[in-house]
C-alpha cells in the first residue's frame, strides 16, 4: 500500500472519532488546501486554523535546511504572551539527532508539561518496520531538564511538537507552545495529526507544480537558445549572443565559451562575457584541461549520494521529469556532479583550483561550473559560468558564538542578525540539470558546423597534407588572374614533381611514402611564405601560386630557394632519405592568361626539366610548348598502337669474335605509325615507361621474339639465342618469372635460346629482390645480360651476387677508344673483370674496323654494331642467318 493511500485510510477511520465542529473545521483546511497552490499561503492557514482549534498561545511550522538548521516559516500568536519567531533560525543542535530519527521511523509526537516536568511520546508507527500500529503507544517520561530549562526559557509550559514528512525524510515540525500549563485530549491529537497529514500532501503537490513550473521555465530558456543557435546570423554573433543568454538563463553573473582547435587547423575560439579573471586561457590550464579529460583524480572529493545518481541518470534529456530535491540536496562544493558538468561552490575551497585562485582574487567570482562540451571520448570546449560573491543574513533565534550548544540550553532567544559578506551561491540540481541541457545543445549546434566545415574543407584541401587541393588552387588562381588583370601586375604558377618518389612508394610502402609526403609539404611551405597558396596536386605533384612579383627571374629565384629547401635529408624511421625535385614555371600573362593554359605549361616546363636531368626547374617557352603537344600526341596514339598492330620487331645480329659466327640476335621495337612514320624507341619508350605502357609492350616484345626464334629453328637455320630488353616496370613485375616461362611454353622455345638484358640501373633498385628473379630465370635456363655496364652504379661486391652470364660494354665507351686512354683503360678493366666472374663479354656500338681490331685485341668475346650489320627486319634477318 502507497503511503499517500495509507494516510487517506487512516484519515477516514480517524474522522470518524471527531467532533462535527473539529470535522467542519478540518474540512475548511482540506478545501484550503484544494483551492490554493500557494504552499505559504496554506502553511500560514494551517498555523492560523489549529491556534484557534487548539486555543493555544502560538502555532510554528519550522522547516529544515540541508545542513540539518531549521527556521520558522510560518506562525500563527495570540497575544503577547509568547514573542512572535517567524523568520527566525535554529541551529542543528537544538533538536538532537536521535529525536530526529524517532520523528522519521516512529512519527512520533512529542507533549512536553513543564510544570509536571513530564513527556509524554505518542509514536504512531513502529521504529523497527515503519508499519503502522493498530494501537498507538504511548510514554510517559521524565523530560530531560536541559529541554526543560529550554522551553522555559522561550517562555513555554506547555509544547506538542508533530513531524511532518515527505518522501519519508523530515521535512519539518508542527510546533504548538502555551505560556501555561496544558493538556491535550485524543481527539486534538487525532486532529492535529490528520491536519499534519494533509500538510504532507500538501507540500508534495506544492513540490510537484513547483518542478512543473520550473521545467517550464527552463524549457522555454533551451528553446530560446536553441533557436538563437540554428539562426542565419553570423557565426561569431550567435555564439556570443548565446552565451550571454545562457548566463542569464542559470542566473550568474558572467562567462565564457571555449571552443577547441577543429580539424580543419582552424585556431580556438573564446568568447566570454562579463566580469572575467586575469588569466586569458584558463581552458588550456591544467585544471581545466583535467576537468575537460575526466581524469581528475582528488581523494577529497564527496561520494555521490544515491539519491544524486538517480537525479543523474534521470536528467539525459532536459524534459524529463526528476524528483525535486530542493534545498536539502544542493550541490556541495568540489563534487562531480554528472559527467558532463563539474561544480565548484566556492572555488576558494577546492584543493585543486589553488594555482587559478590568483587570477580571481581581484575578481568578484566565487563560484563557478564547467560544462564540458563531449560526447564520449570527444571533447570540443567547454561552457564555464562563474557566480558572483553574495552577502547572506540569517536571523538567528540568539547569539549562538555566545551559547555553545549541547552544553546548556540557549537562555536567550532574542533576534540576532548574522551578515556575512562574500559567500558563494550554491548549485542546484535544477540548474545543474539546465546547465547540462544548454551544453548538449550546444555541443550539438557546434557539432553539425564542424561537420558542415569538415566537408567543405575536404572538398578544397587534400586530406594527407591538409594543402589546398586542385580545386581550391584553381580557384585561388582564377581570383589572383582577375585581380592581376585588374592591376596590370604579373603572376607565376610552379608546378613541382619530385624525382624518384615513385621508387619509394614501390620499395618502401604507401605508408613510408605518405609520412615522408607530410615531411615534404611541410617543407615546402617553410620553403616559401610569402607564397599565395601551395597546393597538392596529387601522388607526389605540387603547385605553387606566386603572386606580386616583379618578373620571371624573381620566379626563378623562388625555385631555387624551393630547392633548396629540399637540401636537407629527411629524417623517416631512422633512415635519410634524399629527395630532388623537378620544377617548371608558366608566368602570366606571357604564357598564358587563363587557368587551364598557365597549368598545362608550367607542367610542360616540369616534363621538359625531369627530361633533361631532373632536380632542376625550367621557365617555360614556346618550344617546350611544342615538345609537350608532341609527347600529348605521340602518348594518346601509344595507348592504340599494340590494338593496330602498329609494333614491329628488328633484330641486330651478335657476332662472336673467335669463330666468326652469328650466335644471336637482340630484339629491337620500332614503332611504324601511320601519321608519324617510323617513330624511334628514344621518343616513345619513356612515355610507355610512365605512362605504365611499356609493361604490355614488354609482354609483345617478348612472344614475338621468342616466336621469331622458333621459327627460324623450325627452318633449320642455326641455332642462335634471342636477346630481349626488360624495362625497370617489366622487372619490378611480381609475376615477371611466371610470363616468362608462359611464354617460352607457348612459343616452343627451349629456355636456352633466350637472354633477358637488364640494366645496372633496373638491378639496383632492390637488390634482393633482383638476385632472386635471376636466379629463377638462370634456374629455368634463361641466359642473363647486363646491359649498358659501366654506366650505372653498381659495386663489384654486389655483382658478384647477380647470378649472369653476359656482361654488355656500354657503346659510350666504344666511341672515343682509339683517342681517348681512359676509355682503353675502362673497356680492358671490363672485359678482364667479366672473364674473372666467368661472364662472357659484348661489346655493342662497334662501327668501324679499327674499333673491332682493339676489340679482339683485349679478347672482348662477342660484338653487334653496324660495322658488321645494323637492325634488320624479319625478312632481312632471316635471309642474313640462310646466307652466313
Amino acid at each position: 500500500m502507497g503511503r499517500f493511500e495509507e494516510m487517506a485510510g487512516r484519515q477516514t477511520t480517524q474522522s470518524s472519532n471527531l467532533a462535527p465542529e473539529q470535522e467542519s473545521l478540518l474540512n475548511r483546511i482540506v478545501n484550503r488546501i484544494r483551492c490554493s497552490l500557494d504552499l505559504p499561503e496554506i502553511l500560514s492557514a494551517t498555523a492560523r486554523e489549529v491556534r484557534l482549534f487548539l486555543g493555544t498561545d502560538r502555532v510554528k511550522i519550522y522547516r529544515f535546511a540541508a545542513d540539518e538548521s531549521g527556521e520558522v516559516i510560518a506562525e500563527s500568536v495570540s497575544g503577547d504572551r509568547l514573542p512572535s519567531m517567524l523568520g527566525l533560525h535554529f541551529p542543528a543542535g537544538d533538536i538532537p539527532h536521535r529525536d530526529r530519527q524517532r520523528f522519521v521511523t516512529a512519527r512520533q509526537r512529542v507533549i512536553v508539561d513543564v510544570a509536571a516536568q513530564l513527556k509524554i511520546t505518542n509514536q504512531l508507527d513502529s521504529p523497527e518496520t515503519g508499519e503502522g500500529l493498530i494501537t498507538e503507544d504511548i510514554r510517559y517520561n521524565l523530560a530531560d531538564p536541559c529541554h526543560l530549562e529550554y522551553l522555559t526559557n522561550m517562555g513555554v509550559y506547555s509544547s506538542l511538537v508533530v513531524p511532518i514528512l515527505h518522501q519519508k525524510k523530515l521535512w519539518g515540525l508542527l510546533a504548538s507552545h502555551h505560556g501555561k500549563p496544558r493538556k491535550f485530549s485524543e481527539r486534538e491529537l487525532t486532529f492535529v495529526q490528520l491536519v499534519v497529514d494533509q500538510l504532507s500532501i500538501a507540500i508534495a503537490q506544492s513540490y510537484l507544480l513547483s518542478r512543473a513550473r520550473q521545467q517550464a521555465r527552463d524549457e522555454a530558456k533551451v528553446n530560446n537558445i536553441s533557436a538563437l543557435l540554428h539562426s542565419p546570423m553570423e557565426i561569431a554573433e550567435i555564439r556570443q549572443l548565446v552565451l550571454e543568454q545562457t548566463v542569464k538563463a542559470l542566473e550568474s553573473n558572467s562567462g565564457r565559451l571555449y571552443i577547441a582547435t577543429d580539424p580543419t587547423g582552424r585556431p580556438a575560439q573564446l568568447y566570454n562575457t562579463g566580469t572575467q579573471p586575469s588569466q586569458l586561457w584558463l581552458e588550456e590550464t591544467p585544471f581545466w584541461q583535467s576537468v575537460l579529460r575526466e581524469d581528475r583524480q582528488d581523494s577529497t572529493l564527496e561520494t555521490q549520494t544515491a539519491r544524486d545518481r538517480t537525479v543523474v541518470e534521470n536528467s539525459i534529456h532536459p524534459l524529463t521529469v526528476v524528483p525535486d530535491l530542493g534545498d536539502r540536496d544542493r550541490v556541495r562544493a568540489s563534487k562531480n556532479i554528472v559527467p558532463h558538468l563539474y561544480a565548484i561552490t566556492d572555488l576558494y575551497q577546492e584543493r585543486l583550483f589553488q594555482p587559478l585562485v590568483p587570477a580571481f582574487s581581484s575578481t568578484p567570482i566565487r563560484s563557478i561550473a564547467i560544462v564540458p562540451l563531449r560526447y564520449q571520448q570527444q571533447c570540443i570546449g567547454c561552457l564555464t559560468i562563474f557566480r558572483n560573491q553574495i552577502q547572506t543574513e540569517t536571523l538567528w533565534a540568539g547569539r549562538e558564538n555566545s551559547d555553545p550548544r549541547n552544553n546548556r540550553p540557549r537562555q536567550s532567544f532574542q533576534a540576532w542578525r548574522e551578515v556575512k559578506q562574500g559567500q558563494a551561491r550554491e548549485w542546484t540540481t535544477a540548474e545543474i540539470k539546465l546547465a547540462k541541457s544548454l551544453g548538449i545543445h550546444l555541443y550539438l549546434a557546434i557539432m553539425q558546423r564542424r561537420v558542415e566545415d569538415l566537408i567543405r574543407h575536404q572538398a578544397s584541401h587534400d586530406p594527407l597534407t591538409g594543402l589546398a587541393n586542385r580545386l581550391l588552387f584553381d580557384q585561388q588562381l582564377a581570383l589572383a588572374l582577375a585581380n592581376r588583370h585588374r592591376r596590370g601586375e604579373i603572376l607565376a604558377v610552379v608546378f613541382l614533381d619530385l624525382d624518384g618518389f615513385k621508387q619509394i612508394n614501390e620499395t618502401l610502402g604507401h605508408g613510408v611514402g605518405d609520412r615522408l609526403i607530410r615531411q615534404v609539404a611541410d617543407r615546402l611551405q617553410a620553403s616559401v611564405r610569402n607564397c599565395q597558396t601551395i597546393a597538392r596536386w596529387g601522388g607526389d605533384e605540387f603547385t605553387f601560386l606566386l603572386s606580386h612579383i616583379n618578373s620571371a627571374s624573381e620566379a626563378a629565384r623562388i625555385a631555387r630557394e624551393i630547392q633548396h629547401g629540399l637540401k636537407e635529408p629527411f629524417l623517416l624511421e631512422g633512415r635519410e632519405f634524399h629527395i630532388k625535385a623537378s620544377l617548371g614555371i608558366a608566368i602570366a600573362p606571357h604564357d598564358g592568361e587563363d587557368v587551364e593554359t598557365l597549368l598545362k605549361n608550367a607542367d610542360a616546363a616540369m616534363h621538359r626539366a625531369k627530361q633533361q636531368g631532373k632536380n632542376g626547374y625550367l621557365l617555360y617557352t614556346p618550344a617546350i610548348g611544342t615538345q609537350a603537344r608532341e609527347r600529348l600526341a605521340i602518348e594518346n596514339h601509344l595507348h592504340k598502337a599494340l590494338e593496330r598492330e602498329e609494333f614491329r620487331l628488328h633484330y641486330q645480329p651478335q657476332l662472336d669474335l673467335t669463330t666468326g659466327r652469328i650466335v644471336g640476335m637482340e630484339a629491337l621495337i620500332r614503332w611504324q605509325h601511320p601519321q608519324f612514320g617510323l617513330v624511334a624507341p628514344a621518343r616513345f619508350i619513356p612515355i610507355a615507361e610512365e605512362t605504365g605502357l611499356i609493361c604490355p609492350i614488354g609482354e609483345w616484345v617478348l612472344q614475338t621474339a621468342c616466336n621469331q626464334n622458333r621459327l627460324w629453328q623450325l627452318a633449320d637455320l642455326p641455332p642462335i639465342r634471342i636477346a630481349v630488353n626488360l624495362s625497370a616496370r617489366q622487372f619490378q613485375s611480381s609475376n615477371l618469372v611466371q610470363i616468362i616461362s608462359q611464354t617460352l611454353e607457348a612459343t616452343g622455345l627451349a629456355p636456352c635460346y633466350l637472354e633477358v638484358e637488364i640494366t645496372e640501373g633496373t638491378a639496383m633498385q632492390d637488390i634482393g629482390s633482383t638476385i632472386s628473379i635471376l636466379q629463377a630465370l638462370q634456374e629455368m635456363g634463361v641466359h642473363i645480360s647486363m646491359d649498358d655496364f659501366g654506366t650505372g652504379y653498381s659495386s663489384l661486391w654486389t655483382l658478384k651476387r647477380f647470378p649472369l652470364n653476359t656482361l654488355k660494354i656500354d657503346k659510350s665507351f666504344l666511341q672515343d677508344v682509339m683517342r681517348d686512354p681512359t676509355d682503353v683503360v675502362i673497356i680492358k678493366a671490363a672485359i678482364a673483370m667479366g672473364h674473372g666472374l666467368n661472364l662472357k663479354a659484348i661489346a655493342e656500338g662497334v662501327e668501324t674496323k679499327e674499333q673491332l681490331e682493339f676489340l679482339r685485341s683485349v679478347q672482348c668475346d662477342i660484338i653487334q654494331g653496324y660495322f658488321f650489320s645494323k637492325p634488320l627486319h624479319g625478312e632481312a634477318a632471316t635471309k642474313l642467318l640462310q646466307d652466313c
